[in-house]
């Protein structure tokens, strides 16, 4: 397994250790990692190290930046990169784009609690997103919409062969007491200043060393510390000791650590390395400082923004060495137990191994119902093939009940009926990218699923080339000849996918306390298509003469009428044709009762609808009524499926109305004694088994 890790730079910052310290702990290793940066301090040790380095300016925050992913996706196949790992926003958007429409994999780290906004949002968009705390995860979740499950929380680590532990017996004789990071106006440096003044008129030899540089691009805030300072006439107490390379050494000639943040840090690495030194650590209440530490048993919790505090807490840890002596012996504990380098590495080891063998699968079906049982097979076949894998299904919410229970399918995302509106695209779309698809297969074919297909951003899309397929990575021309299943297995082979068996399938139906059907044997009637669809309508006097064959030649049958809410009507007008009366289920049945009760039909009467495809699904022979559409573009041969269609000059209109003076005489043409015939058939055949 091969890694890239980029970052903007490769200075001596948290980042940029923690980075150098993986690299050089996996070098050998089966993960071998490369380095892609602008450069820095750390890029000789790199190559000292042996570590393959690559200078690319990826730090500036500019959308010129975009020019480097060709040659960000130029490393990645020369090195053949299984996965970059990013850890900054700008080599995010970079790393993101050079490996859509590839078979490399895209983490991310989230180093800092980064404001909401779209320039962030890329970092919630890795296949898995590592956060170093509770905070920055909570964070990422609630201001950046990131799953749970793509969450990973693996706190920073300190190296034990660099940080040594001395005892506090040791220390408390020096006078060095430091704060450490860059000198920004989020660290609260003009608080512990403020404090210092204080503490320095009872301890008139400690000195505060602040280490860190200022951003040469704002130095206001470190002009302004420097004027407290001489306004405090503390230059003999303060040294602003700028970038140090060796903190090990700091810490190692240190008294006491603060660390007085204003900000919600992320995590605090150099509290947990002066942990593992033997100092005690005065640290506020923000992020993930409060994660870190346990007040008053292993450092010294305070609010920010209160230089009052922060004087307490230091005189407190000054005047107590048993106490002092204390924090940094249950610090030491702390550390051993959770913050090595060993347990940090070998659970981001985990996390890559999860990253190249979890597949996310999204498969597109809007719409319509009949075409989503017809995309089961598909389904089906993706489960196999991805075991285990993440199969995830947009549709309409309305059809969204069939899919309870599937077993083919990990997560149902629904659309409103407004779904077609481009604001509503676009926010679809913002949900879609933010759950990192590998592969993203357009069963639905529309220029709407194609342009929330792109905007998805997977990996990898799927579909046919029409309309507007040329916004898919990877396409196959429609054949309107085909089949349904022909249609979808051409477009599964992309993935190496074909159907061991060309039918549909559903699975086994649990039995519904709210379903209250007889026992006994049961024939369904479908009376209608759909309010849409009037010329696929057989006769009502077609139906009620059907059902009073059935209820003269096989008395022990009991009829049941389906339909959908707008049937009720044609429904109830059937029912009181007859006696005995039919059950009537028309407009009675949730989508996720239907397929019980279908199940439990001996044969089942249908024009071209959802229901006929669900009827074959679920294995019951289905009487299949023909007229303006063309079954072999829309049935599954199958030997549960008996095709009625009767051929006119006008067949297969496709029209919703019929145009003729004779009313639907295609359907009409259909007469009940043929229908009544195919149903003593397979009574027949049911008796004889």
């Amino acid at each position: 397994m091969k890694i890239a890790q980029i970052l903007p730079q490769m200075n001596f910052g948290g980042v940029e250790r923690g980075v150098y310290d993986l690299v050089c702990y996996f070098k050998g290793s089966k993960y071998n990692n490369i380095v892609v940066s602008s450069g820095g301090r750390l890029a000789d040790e790199l190559k000292k190290a042996g570590i393959t380095h690559y200078k690319l300016p990826v730090y500036k925050k500019s959308l010129l930046s975009a020019i480097y992913v060709p040659r960000l996706r130029n490393i990645i196949n020369k090195e053949k990169i299984d996965i970059v790992h990013a850890r900054s926003r700008v080599p995010a958007w970079i790393s993101f784009f050079a490996t859509r429409a590839s078979n490399t994999h895209f983490v991310t780290t989230c180093h800092g609690i980064y404001r909401s906004g779209a320039w962030s949002e890329v970092m919630g968009w890795g296949k898995m997103v590592i956060c170093p705390s509770r905070a920055v995860a909570r964070h990422m979740r609630e201001k950046f919409g990131v799953p749970e499950e793509k969450i990973i929380i693996i706190e920073r680590w300190v190296d034990l062969n660099k940080f040594r532990f001395t005892s506090y017996d040791f220390k408390k004789s020096s006078n060095n007491i430091v704060a450490i990071g860059r000198i920004s106006s989020s660290k609260g440096y003009e608080y512990l200043i403020e404090a210092f003044r204080k503490v320095v008129r009872l301890n008139p030899y400690l000195k505060l060393k602040i280490i860190g540089s200022p951003d040469k691009f704002k130095m206001d805030y470190f002009n302004h510390l420097k004027t407290l300072v001489t306004r405090f006439a503390l230059h003999y107490n303060v040294q602003f000791a700028g970038y140090q390379p060796d903190i090990e050494n700091i810490l190692k000639d240190a008294r006491m650590l603060v660390a007085p943040s204003v900000i919600e840090e992320s995590f605090g690495r150099v509290i947990i390395e002066a942990f593992a030194c033997g100092v005690p650590v005065l640290a506020t209440k923000v992020g993930g400082f409060r994660e870190i530490i346990e007040n008053g048993k292993d450092g010294l919790l305070i609010e920010p923004r209160d230089a009052q505090a922060i004087t307490d807490g230091i005189l407190k840890i000054l005047n107590d060495t048993a106490f002092a002596q204390s924090l940094t012996v249950n610090a030491k504990i702390k550390v051993d137990d959770t913050y090595t380098i060993d347990k940090a590495l070998k659970r981001t080891a985990q996390i890559y191994e999860k990253t190249i063998a979890l597949t996310r699968i999204l498969v597109i079906k809007l719409s319509s119902l009949g075409d989503l049982i017809l995309s089961l097979p598909s389904f089906k076949a993706l489960r196999e093939r991805f075991p285990d894998g993440k199969i995830s299904v947009l549709t309409s919410k309305k059809y969204a009940p069939l899919l309870y229970g599937c077993p083919y399918v990990d997560e149902v995302i629904t659309l409103d009926d407004d779904y077609k509106k481009f604001k509503t695209i676009l926010r679809i779309s913002k949900d879609l990218r933010r759950k990192s698809f590998d592969y993203i297969i357009d069963l639905q074919n529309s220029r709407v699923s194609h342009i929330m297909s792109f905007l998805s951003f997977p990996r990898h899309s799927f579909g046919y080339s029409l309309r507007l397929g040329k916004l898919l990575t990877r396409k196959i021309p429609y054949l309107r000849s085909d089949d349904p299943l022909t249609s979808q297995e051409r477009l599964l082979k992309l993935l190496g996918i074909t159907f061991a068996e060309k039918k549909l399938v559903f699975w086994p139906q649990k039995p519904s306390a709210e379903l209250n059907l007889p026992e006994g044997h049961l024939i369904g009637i479908n009376v209608s298509a759909s309010a849409r669809w009037v010329s696929k309508n057989w006769p009502t006097n077609n139906i009620s003469t059907l059902i009073e064959l059935i209820n003269k030649n096989f008395p022990s049958y009991k009829i049941v009428l389906f339909g959908d809410e707008s049937s009720r009507e044609r429904a109830a007008r059937i029912e009181s044709m007859l006696y005995p009366k039919p059950i009537n289920l028309a407009g009675k049945l949730t989508l996720r009762d239907l397929p019980q009760a279908v199940s439990k039909l001996k044969a089942f009467v249908t024009p071209d609808t959802a229901t006929l495809h669900l009827a074959q699904s679920l294995k019951v022979p289905t009487i299949a009524l023909f007229g303006p559409t063309d079954p072999s573009r829309h049935t599954i041969p199958a030997k549960n499926l008996y095709i009625v269609h009767k051929k006119l000059v006008c067949s297969s209109c496709y029209d919703p109305e019929c145009k003729l003076r004779e009313k639907n005489l295609c359907m009409e043409k259909i007469v009940p004694q043929e229908v009544f015939a195919i149903i003593k058939e397979i009574i027949a055949k049911a008796s004889l088994l």
